[in-house]
């Protein structure tokens, strides 16, 4: 028998739609529509660069400044959301106005110091251990800065970083004017998609596994980088950001941990799977017979539970199983032939996934069954 070990609780897991969540994605992808705007290709969604594209000029500028010099992850704007403790139970549920007042109530020092800690942070990413000038002269700070400068002026940031009370005014003023001209008049609008989305998500939690919640949820395996860090998490929120698309946009800062997801694919997973189950009595006896034998085989349902936290090539899936590859070989093929996993060759290698809407036609078939023996 093994050593007796103490067992760590799996993360909680909340599903909700928030103003200052939603408004940090945004305001990031909107940053990155500037990249795109540059570049004149993007698979952002449009409404992001023509945002972009009709920002009052200042308003752009400080947008590129402000989030333009803590790298490519943007760490300064989740430095803001940390300190207003967004992800808390009572905070989920406030406004934009209710996030401004509180930042807008922070002593100017403080913006400074969740600047420098956004720096830090890119630092340690890297494996170093850095730590922001004691003193404000510039070239100390310019050199500081210099990892994490993207689309800033480094010697405006500089200048604002070592004036406390400019930079929280600046930093206020883009939030706000971000808000107001952007950003507030689409949130209401979708405000109502979005916690449609929120309870169909709610619907698709596996509370033992975020790894498997955030694949059902957004279609996406999570992020090895996330993977390797999931023990340090004690709190995962899954809030919808309406401009996502098919990006993956995450906020690691242990112990919590949001997962943004794009409503519409959430809500037409729902749709999907309504019109499945409306089409069950399509779906042949025999066809029906055969997806239930395929199942019927523990090491197929194996294959089937791993295919749901995303794709996997072949020798991942005989890896994990622990059989041979000729027997792995077999029950993909069994699998195949009933319709229940799909192939997708690539770079010489076969990526496996399961095939969902007929899983869920052969599960509403037997709910089906079950209705009809109570009528």
């Amino acid at each position: 028998m093994g050593q007796l070990i103490v067992g760590k609780p799996a993360p909680q897991q909340i599903v909700a739609v928030s103003a200052p969540l939603t408004l940090t994605s945004a305001i990031s992808l909107a940053f990155r529509a500037g990249y795109a705007v540059d570049q004149e290709d993007s698979a952002l969604d449009p409404w992001l660069v023509d945002t972009w594209r009709n920002l009052d000029e200042d308003l752009r500028h400080d947008l590129d400044l402000l989030l333009g010099f803590s790298g490519r992850l943007l760490y300064y704007v989740e430095e803001m959301l940390a300190a207003f403790d967004a992800v808390a139970h009572e905070q989920l549920s406030a406004s934009f106005d209710d996030y401004l007042e509180f930042l807008s109530a922070l002593p100017p020092e403080r913006f400074k110091d969740m600047a420098t800690e956004s720096v830090v942070r890119l630092y340690r990413d890297r494996g170093l251990a850095e730590a922001p000038p004691e003193n404000d002269d510039p070239y100390d700070w310019r050199m500081f800065l210099r990892p994490g400068i993207t689309r800033a002026n480094i010697d405006e940031a500089v200048s604002l970083i070592i004036s406390p009370g400019q930079l929280k005014l600046r930093t206020l003023a883009l939030l706000d004017g971000f808000w107001r001209a952007a950003f507030e008049t689409e949130y209401r609008s979708t405000l109502p998609d979005m916690r449609q989305a929120v309870r169909v998500a709610q619907s698709l939690i596996h509370y033992t596994s975020a790894q498997q919640s955030f694949a059902e949820i957004t279609g996406h395996r999570l992020p090895e980088e996330i993977s390797l860090r999931i023990g340090d998490v004690e709190r995962v929120i899954y809030s919808p950001s309406i401009h996502l698309g098919r990006f993956i946009q995450y906020i690691l800062y242990p112990p919590n941990l949001i997962l943004y997801f794009n409503p519409q694919t959430v809500l037409q997973r729902r749709t999907l799977a309504s019109r499945t189950a409306e089409a069950v009595t399509q779906l042949s006896t025999a066809d029906a017979l055969e997806g239930f034998r395929a199942l019927s085989d523990p090491s197929r349902m194996r294959i089937v539970e791993m295919l749901r936290g995303g794709e996997l090539y072949a020798q991942e899936i005989v890896s994990r199983l622990g059989i041979s590859q000729s027997a792995v070989s077999r029950h993909l093929s069994t699998l195949e032939s009933a319709d229940l996993v799909t192939i997708r060759p690539a770079n010489g290698m076969k990526y496996y996934a399961i095939d969902r809407d007929r899983l869920q036609a052969l599960a509403a078939q037997l709910a089906a069954m079950a209705d009809a023996d109570q009528t």
